[in-house]
């Protein structure tokens, strides 16, 4: 049973286009911290057009491989301690 198995099977159900990226970068929220790496949704929102071609690109292929970075999925918690004196 193991020996036949392939996986999921990627039709065009999760294929990213251009479009659909250039719409995910403008409903994002503006004027938010940094990332890690310093990158702001407003370096995304004013980038070339050819951007969302790029990055909807690297997504299907990610999807394909089925790998993602590691540094994806990590996410900076910054904790706000109020100390009432």
């Amino acid at each position: 049973m193991c020996a036949n198995y392939l996986g999921c099977v990627i039709d065009d159900t999760y294929v990213f286009d251009a479009e659909v990226v250039k719409k995910s970068i403008s409903k994002m929220k503006r004027g938010k911290a940094a990332d890690l790496d310093g990158l702001t949704v407003e370096h995304l929102y004013y980038s070339h057009c050819l951007l969302s071609c790029i990055l909807a690109k690297l997504f299907n292929m990610m999807m394909h491989i089925g790998q993602w970075p590691h540094s994806a999925a990590v996410r900076t918690v910054i904790y706000h301690i109020d100390i009432k004196e």
